[in-house]
């Protein structure tokens, strides 16, 4: 039977839920609805099961999807309860039963999900009913229990599912109340089968048959007849009635005639009659472990208890009484809903202290054994909200600051009745945190400053804290208000709150350190500050190990290997994202998913940079999950921008410029005007790349690009320049090569242009388009050449190849006076510059990028090194201790450590004696 990957499940899910319930074999066949289910698969069609609890839905959804998959038909199963009726919980479930129809389904979805509530669901749900329209794989969705859902919005996305099934897909549905889905057309069209009440009642001929495999019982065919008429073949009635027969001293007559099939009270009587039969051990077991959602032996002994679980699971399931395995092993068990709902309103009733005193139990088992979800569950069940606040004050700030995992905590704050929020400053605190990285800033900073105020009162409400106790968690506030502020992009607050924070933190906290580091490092990076930012993503990436939290040492290295894409340091980049991927490991499933999409989205950039839009494809299916669930800005920023760029390699500009617009509604929507402007250029770009001049036009309109840098709000030296960059673009564009030139010289003048890597080759490359449009040929020639000779080592082609086909003859010019070079030397560049001049004319297949690059990492270039990196040989060759380079080069040790990262990467060497063996042999020194 094809089950999903349940081991990749999001750590809060319930496995049990995404595979049917076990066979029984005893079950009655209803060979002739399963015949007609399957006949002529795979074809589109609905099937609804209505009709209310016990009469035989579940058994029969287990019979069809065995059905289904003897047919060669991928079937999935979605168990529902009342817990699910949340849209983030019902997608998390539906999107992982979907695995077993085609796995990696909506894996961005699912990654998002896993690491961050979304709070836009119609989005979500649209996007999983696209994804769904494009299955070809035949597949069964089965979704039982339905009438625990009532959220519009997933009854919209299931109503929407349901109309627009694809041709090879099937929908079957079991539910207790009427389906509050539009089928009306559906019906007459005839692609609804329904099964109700009266197709699931026994005849006289299933009725006797199950009495007979079950129970072992022999009724006459007037009592039989009788039995059908007072149950009306209400399977779950017959069986009742067949346990209470089994106990019953008389004639069977005589029980059965005291049934009336039309009375409410029935489905009580029947279960009270059983209960009652049981013995006094048996019935207070079965009402101590009602409470369970889930049960084994040693659970139900910790709820109850009693020493012999194992041995009452086992009479339980002897005796037939409404028991049903969970998984093949026989150890997961669960009450049949209606035995279950009964005992727990008869539990409840009879002795509500007990009832609560069970699920308190049941929360301390799950506690210690490593349920810290249902643990929490089961304390609320049993009011119990001060442990209940107490688990979450446990386990909340390693879930979510030190993890990431925003989903669950918001969960378990999102079931505590508020006034336990301010139990302990842990809970507040990592509320704040989850609520920043789930694109909930406002209230992040509400809950957080909640946090500082209760901290900075005389006596903190119930919070019996030291006074160091009392200064180490402020600083733990204020510093998630410093990454809140990162978070919501406002740079200038991050950046002075981090800065403050940083020099009062004492060195044994690694955790704040790391926090703010990154913090600082993220701020620098948004003001293209690269020398700072890497100084501090080192720091985080050193911080963040010794704290043993992985994903901040994961966020450190990130923003290292976009400084390196930055300065065109791509090789650098991609060793720095083989150590993000490294980080992941050592974190729980769902989160390594997390962790890992930043190393995807670092693998994208590096592809996109090389022109390698294949290998960029893999990278940008995971790291995409990112623009819908995370905050920070240059996140969604790479994300969205790397997947414009790939649909515009393959010639669908239609489809970049859709990526993009979606992803400046959604800027605004979190009033991200920076992220807003970012896209805005890039879509401006792409079209002007394209030729489409007049889309370009007409995007800088809508979005005012071109009269943006007038606004107060583009503070930063780095907006502004880009927005310039842009401005000469259009010049170009339109034949103002004067004014281009003018504006693209003044960039390429700016202190330290040239050392910024794709900026910097941008610039050049328009540059040399300008002056060739003017006539000045050999000034483009001698332009292009600089930024070819520049690109060739790392084979940076992207910057270039965006300048479109008004490069084609400056590179053809260049070429005519190449044509008889072929040293080693010049290999990489004339490398870089066929290739060039064979994309930009549509032939794409003159030299794949992916080959070519290795092999140019065995003969890097003395261009690769910087003036500063050769200085520092020389040093090394003296033999200076880090401090004492740094000293002599009045920059900070971290630096000194980055540039000996840049130079062992550049000269392929492992230490300070083959750097400077390896600067000899080249005459570097």
């Amino acid at each position: 039977m094809t089950q999903p990957d349940l081991g990749a499940l999001h750590e809060g899910l319930i496995a049990s839920k995404l595979a049917p319930p076990m066979q029984d074999p005893r079950a009655i066949s209803r060979a002739g609805f399963v015949a007609r289910a399957v006949d002529g698969l795979p074809l589109r069609r609905l099937i609804v099961i209505v009709a209310p609890a016990g009469s035989g839905k579940s058994n029969l959804m287990t019979e069809l999807h065995h059905a289904f998959v003897e047919q060669q038909v991928a079937a999935t199963w979605l168990g529902l309860d009342a817990e699910d009726n949340d849209p983030a919980t019902f997608a998390l479930y539906f999107i992982s039963a979907l695995q077993a129809i085609e796995p990696g389904f909506a894996r961005d979805e699912l990654t998002a999900l896993g690491a961050n509530p979304v709070r836009d669901y119609d989005t979500l749900f649209d996007r999983l009913g696209n994804r769904l329209s494009a299955l070809s794989t035949p597949g069964a969705i089965f979704l039982d229990d339905f009438q625990h859902l009532s959220d519009p919005g997933i009854l919209r996305f299931l109503d929407r599912l349901a109309a627009h099934l694809p041709h090879h897909l099937s929908l079957v549905i079991a539910s207790r109340h009427r389906l509050p889905l539009h089928l009306a057309k559906l019906l007459v069209s005839g692609l609804v089968t329904e099964i109700g009440q009266e197709d699931l009642n026994f005849s006289s001929s299933e009725a006797e048959e199950f009495l007979s495999r079950y129970h072992q019982l022999q009724l006459s065919s007037s009592d039989l007849q009788s039995l059908i008429d007072s149950t009306e073949g209400w399977p779950t009635g017959v069986q009742l009635a067949a346990l209470a027969l089994r106990r019953h001293k008389g004639p069977a007559a005589e029980l059965i005639s005291t049934f009336s099939g039309r009375d409410l009270d029935l489905t009580r009587y029947l279960v009270e009659s059983v209960l009652q039969a049981q013995p006094e051990h048996v019935r207070s077991f079965l009402l101590q472990t009602s409470p369970l959602r889930r049960m084994r032996a040693d659970l139900c002994a910790a709820a109850t208890q009693q020493g012999d679980a194992q041995a009452m699971l086992d009479y339980i399931g002897q005796a037939n009484l409404f028991l049903i395995a969970l998984d093949r092993e026989g150890q997961w068990y669960r009450y049949h809903h209606l035995f279950a709902e009964f005992l727990q309103h008869a539990f409840r009733k009879i002795d509500p202290a007990g009832y609560r005193d069970a699920c308190f139990r049941a929360a301390q088992w799950c506690e210690v054994n490593g349920y810290p979800t249902e643990a929490i569950r089961y304390a609320l069940d049993a009011e119990h909200f001060e442990l209940a606040a107490d688990l979450i004050a446990h386990h909340a700030i390693r879930a979510s600051l030190f993890r990431g995992d925003h989903y669950t905590v918001r969960d378990w704050i999102r079931l505590l009745p508020v006034e336990f929020h301010t139990r302990r400053p842990e809970i507040l605190l990592s509320h704040a945190w989850s609520c920043a990285f789930s694109r909930d800033t406002t209230r992040a900073m509400e809950v957080s400053q909640r946090a500082i105020d209760l901290l900075s009162a005389e006596q903190p409400r119930a919070w019996d804290l030291s006074t160091s106790e009392r200064d180490r968690w402020l600083l733990w506030a204020h510093t998630v208000q410093a990454a809140t502020k990162a978070c919501s992009d406002d740079i200038d607050d991050c950046l002075t709150r981090a800065t403050a924070l940083f020099a009062q933190v004492p060195g044994t906290e690694p955790f704040l350190i790391a926090t703010l580091s990154n913090c600082l490092s993220y701020g620098y990076f948004a003001l293209r500050n690269f020398e700072r930012s890497r100084e501090y993503a080192l720091s985080a990436h050193e911080q963040g190990h010794r704290a043993d939290a992985a994903y901040l040492s994961a966020w450190g290295d990130f923003l290292h290997g976009m400084i390196d894409v930055e300065l065109g340091q791509l090789r650098a980049a991609s060793s720095l994202g083989q150590r993000v991927h490294r980080d992941s490991q050592g974190l729980g499933l769902g989160q390594q998913s997390y962790v890992a999409g930043l190393s995807a989205l670092l693998d994208a950039e590096i592809a996109v940079q090389h022109c390698d839009f294949d290998r960029a494809m893999t990278h940008i299916e995971m790291g995409r999950a990112f623009k819908e669930i995370f905050g920070p800005v240059e996140p969604q920023l790479v994300a969205l921008r790397n997947e414009a760029r790939l649909h515009a390699s393959r010639n669908r500009l239609d489809l970049a410029v859709q990526v993009l617009q979606e992803g400046q509604d959604a800027a605004l929507r979190e009033q991200h005007r920076r992220l807003y402007l970012a896209l805005a250029q890039e879509e401006a770009s792409l079209q002007i790349t394209a030729g489409d001049i007049t889309g370009a036009a007409a995007t800088a309109r809508r979005t005012r690009l071109l009269d943006a840098e007038s606004g107060n709000d583009i503070a930063s030296r780095a907006q502004r320049d880009a927005l310039k960059l842009m401005e000469a673009r259009f010049k170009l564009a339109y034949g103002d090569a004067k004014s281009a030139l003018r504006l693209l010289t003044t960039l390429q003048q700016t202190r330290g242009a040239e050392s910024c890597g794709g900026f910097f080759l941008t610039v050049t490359t328009h540059r040399a388009i300008a002056l060739w449009d003017l006539g000045q040929q050999k000034e483009a020639a001698r332009q292009l050449n600089r930024a070819l000779s520049a690109a060739a080592a790392e084979f940076h082609a992207y910057p270039i190849f965006a300048a479109g086909r008004p490069l084609l003859p400056v590179l053809a010019f260049i070429s005519e006076r190449r044509a008889d070079a072929s040293t080693q030397d010049l290999k990489p560049l004339l490398d870089l510059q066929q290739w060039l001049a064979s994309n930009l004319r549509g032939d794409r297949g003159a030299i794949h990028t992916e080959e070519a690059f290795p092999a140019r990492a065995a003969t890097e270039t003395v261009e690769s090194l910087t003036s500063r990196e050769i200085e520092l040989l020389r040093l090394l060759q003296a033999g200076l201790t880090n401090q004492k380079l740094a000293d002599a080069l009045l920059v900070s040790v971290p630096t000194i450590k980055w540039h000996l990262h840049n130079i062992y990467s550049k000269l392929a060497v492992g230490s300070r004696g083959a750097a400077v063996a390896a600067a000899v042999r080249l005459a570097l020194i």
